[in-house]
């Protein structure tokens, strides 16, 4: 199960069934272009055969309660077709942070709706996430040249009338696994530094650029576009002093957790060591 799909953990999950480790996928967005997006990728990668792309919202039945029964989307069923205990891997890719956009206030309700979705015993939740990007860092002007665009950035998302996503730190997500003991074992942490690119950077930038349209006056559209413009250009100088052609900020993380069986003692907690990687992830999937 791909909880909150999207076009990378898409990829990476058909690379599984393309090779038989896995017999079939299910994939949920709460996006409607999305869903034809992944729709098109499984197509176009030649296994939808065996991949299910669904749209709704994992909160949809008490959206649906709030809104007199009306599902804005008409896919609420789909939902309710996934069984307890059908899923033998769940991938959360990027979900906790990407709620506050959906779902918000609801994050620590997630991971026990997932759990009970797992195989008693041996199903497994990976969590991957952003560790949360401070607003500056003192004595590194690069990096804080990276936390003053994700600001913007956030700036331009609320300007047009929209919601932030809004990550969540690694031991928020571990706390929530501990707190869900009778379901969950956690197993392992790992986490990945990010490497920042100009391009990644630059796509951070013009998802603020693309809001542009939906701004109150143009003037204010006048007056950022001035800002992102500069901060474009001193990113590029940035990477281009790096000697790297990269800036390294933050990290990303995963944890990862295991149903418990029917039968198991809540007190056998497993080692939950972070254990720091040296992969590079250079692109930065907020």
């Amino acid at each position: 199960l791909d909880a909150g799909t999207g076009l990378h953990s898409l990829r990476w999950l058909a690379t599984l069934l393309q090779t038989n480790r896995a017999t079939r996928c299910v994939a949920v967005t709460a996006d409607e272009t999305m869903q034809r997006n992944c729709q098109r990728e499984v197509d176009a990668l030649g296994v939808s055969h065996a991949t299910e792309i669904l749209m709704g919202n994992w909160f949809e039945e008490e959206t649906n309660t709030a809104n007199n029964g009306n599902s804005g989307n008409g896919n609420y069923s789909l939902l309710q077709q996934l069984k307890p205990g059908s899923f033998d891997v769940i991938l959360a890719d990027y979900l906790i942070g990407a709620m506050d956009g959906f779902s918000p206030y609801r994050q620590d309700e997630m991971i026990p709706k997932l759990a009970r979705l797992l195989t008693p015993g041996t199903g497994r939740l990976y969590l991957v996430g952003l560790q949360p990007l401070p607003d500056a860092v003192p004595h590194d002007p690069a990096a804080s040249l990276i936390c003053r665009v994700r600001q913007v950035r956030d700036a331009c998302i609320l300007l047009a009338g929209h919601r932030c996503y809004r990550e969540y730190p690694v031991d928020w997500i571990q706390r929530q696994v501990r707190g869900h003991s009778s379901l969950l074992t956690l197993q392992h942490t790992s986490t990945f530094p990010i490497l920042y690119k100009q391009e990644t950077i630059v796509k951070q930038i013009n998802v603020a650029r693309s809001k542009f349209h939906l701004f109150p006056t143009p003037g204010l559209v006048t007056s950022m576009g001035v800002i992102l413009d500069e901060l474009e250009s001193n990113c590029w100088d940035a990477t281009q002093r790096s000697g790297t052609g990269r800036i390294q900020l933050g990290f990303d993380y995963i944890v990862t957790a295991q149903r418990k069986g029917e039968d198991d003692d809540d007190d056998d907690e497993e080692d939950d060591d972070d254990d720091d990687d040296d992969e590079e992830d250079d692109d930065e999937d907020d």
